[in-house]
C-alpha cells in the first residue's frame, strides 16, 4: 500500500483527567459509566456522535432483545435477568410513554416494550441515566489513538471540533462495540468464523408509513419475495422478510431485511460501500413492495437508519473464553460477572438463512472475568460485544441486555481496581461478582 508522510502536532493537549473512562455510548458503555460512577469513580464518557444510543440509536435496532429467566415456563412470567443498569434504563424509557407500559425491576411486560421504543427514547434514557450517575460526558469524540506505557494505556487520543486532543484515565473501557479502543491499543483479537473467516452480514433497518395493515397476508409476502429473488427483482439474500408490524404508530412497518454480505465493519472502505448496499437495497425493496404486496401501495419512508447495523467484528483474545460448547452445556464459573439466555442467532455469513439454537426459558450460561480482560492490556476492559468468545457465543451475548450487564461489570472491576490502587487485569474475578452482586446484579 502507497503510503505518504504526515507529521500531527505532536504537543496534544491533554483537556481531562478521570479514574475510569468509558469509549462508546451505547449499552454496554451506558451500563458500564453508570456502574464505575455509582461504585464511586469519577467517569467521564466520551462518545463519537452527539447522543447516546450506539447501534440501538443509529443502527435503529427494533425489538431490544429480552434475556431472561422464568421459574414457571415460556408462558409463565419472565424475570429480567440484566440488573441493575439495564432494568433502569428500561424504566428510564418507560417515562416518556405516559403510561404504555410498565416495568419494575423483577418482571417485564416484553410484548409492549420490545416492539415500541424508538431510537429517540433510547438515546434520551441512556444519557438520562448516566447524568443522574454523575457521568462527565463528552459528544462529538472520535477515538483515534492510544498513548501506551508497558503494558497500560497512558492517554486515549480523540479528534473533537476543537482539534486533536487526550484524555488521561487510570482504568480504560472500550465500549466502541468493534473493539477500537483495544485494536488501537495493539491487543490481539479474532475475527469471523472458523470457516470462512467472514463475519455475520450487516443490516440496514428502516421503516414504512401509510401501510394498510388490514390487508396484511405475512404468507403471501413471503411467497411474492421468494418469487421476486427468484426473478432477479430482489437480490438481498435474506430469505424471508423480517417485518415487526405491530407495536407503532397506526400504519408503521419496521423491516430487518436488507443483508450485506462480506463486507467488513473494520475496513474503511469496505464498511463505506456496505453502507452504499444497504441503501439500494432498501430501495429496491421498497420499490418492489409498493408495486407487489397488497397493503403496501401507499407506502412510505418513515425512518431509515443513519448507520448500517454491525452485528460483529473483532472479538478480543482475552484471559477466558467461551465456546459453542460452554452454551451448550450451559457453563456456569466462580468468577461469572454476568448471565445470558439469548440463543444462538447466526445469520449466514455467506447466504440467506439464520441458525438458532435456543437454551429454554429456565437456563442460562454466564460470563467469566476473564472474557471482558485483554490479556495483553492490564488497565484495559471489554463492554458490550467484543468479549472473548467463539463466533457462536458472540451472536447469542451480542444483543442489548447481556451487552449491557457485560458493561456494567466492566465498570464495577474499573471502579475496584482504582479503589485497590491496581490495573483491572490483575483482579481476582470473584470479588468483582461480589460487588455486583452487592449493587443489586443477578448473579
Amino acid at each position: 500500500m502507497e503510503t505518504v508522510p504526515y507529521q500531527l502536532n505532536e504537543q496534544i493537549p491533554v483537556i481531562d483527567e478521570c479514574e475510569v473512562l468509558v469509549i462508546g455510548g451505547g449499552p454496554g458503555g451506558t451500563g458500564a459509566a453508570v456502574m464505575a460512577a455509582e461504585c464511586g469513580a469519577e467517569v467521564v464518557l466520551a462518545e463519537q456522535h452527539g447522543c447516546m444510543g450506539g447501534t440501538a440509536t443509529f443502527g435503529e435496532i427494533t425489538p431490544m432483545m429480552r434475556n431472561h429467566y422464568s421459574e414457571s415456563g415460556e408462558t409463565g412470567e419472565a424475570f429480567a435477568m440484566d440488573r441493575p443498569v439495564y432494568t433502569r434504563l428500561m424504566k428510564r424509557m418507560q417515562s416518556y410513554f405516559d403510561g404504555k407500559f410498565t416495568f419494575t425491576e423483577d418482571s417485564t411486560v416484553w410484548d409492549g416494550l420490545n416492539l415500541t421504543v424508538s431510537k429517540d427514547l433510547i438515546a434520551l434514557a441512556m444519557e438520562d441515566v448516566c447524568l443522574d450517575a454523575g457521568v462527565r460526558l463528552r459528544y462529538h469524540f472520535r477515538l483515534v489513538g492510544v498513548v501506551r506505557d508497558g503494558r497500560r494505556i497512558a492517554y486515549a487520543v480523540f479528534h473533537t471540533r476543537s482539534g486533536f486532543a487526550a484524555i488521561r484515565a487510570k482504568q480504560y473501557i472500550d465500549a466502541t462495540g468493534d473493539g477500537e479502543l483495544a485494536a488501537l491499543a495493539g491487543c490481539e483479537f479474532e475475527y469471523g468464523d472458523r470457516e470462512h473467516g467472514l463475519c455475520q452480514p450487516m443490516t440496514l433497518c428502516f421503516k414504512l408509513s401509510h401501510v394498510d395493515k388490514s390487508r396484511l397476508n405475512r404468507d403471501e409476502m413471503q411467497r411474492l419475495y421468494r418469487e421476486a429473488q427468484a426473478c432477479g427483482e430482489i437480490e438481498c439474500k435474506r430469505d424471508n422478510v423480517l417485518m415487526i408490524d405491530y407495536g407503532f404508530e397506526d400504519g408503521v412497518c419496521h423491516f430487518n431485511t436488507t443483508r450485506v454480505l462480506g463486507k467488513s465493519a473494520i475496513d474503511a472502505v469496505e464498511h463505506s460501500d456496505a453502507e452504499i448496499e444497504g441503501r439500494r437495497q432498501m430501495r429496491q425493496f421498497i420499490s418492489w413492495i409498493r408495486r407487489e404486496v397488497p397493503g403496501f401501495e401507499q407506502a412510505q419512508i418513515y425512518s431509515m437508519a443513519p448507520e448500517i447495523g454491525v452485528r460483529e467484528s473483532r472479538r478480543i483474545k482475552g484471559r477466558a473464553y467461551l465456546t459453542e460448547d460452554d452454551f451448550m452445556k450451559r457453563s456456569k464459573f466462580p468468577d461469572a460477572i454476568a448471565r445470558c439466555n439469548y440463543p444462538i442467532d447466526i445469520h449466514s455469513v455467506t447466504g440467506g438463512g439464520t441458525r438458532m439454537v435456543g437454551i429454554g426459558c429456565r437456563d442460562y450460561y454466564e460470563i467469566p472475568y476473564g472474557c471482558i480482560t485483554p490479556r495483553d492490556c492490564d488497565n484495559l476492559l471489554m463492554a458490550g460485544r467484543p468479549i472473548s468468545v467463539s463466533h457462536e457465543v458472540h451472536s447469542s451475548c451480542r444483543v442489548m441486555p447481556p451487552a449491557c450487564s457485560i458493561g456494567q461489570a466492566a465498570g464495577a472491576a474499573a471502579s475496584l481496581a482504582v479503589e485497590r490502587g491496581r490495573d483491572a487485569g490483575s483482579l481476582d474475578g470473584c470479588e468483582v461478582r461480589r460487588l455486583l452482586i452487592g449493587k443489586g446484579a443477578w448473579l
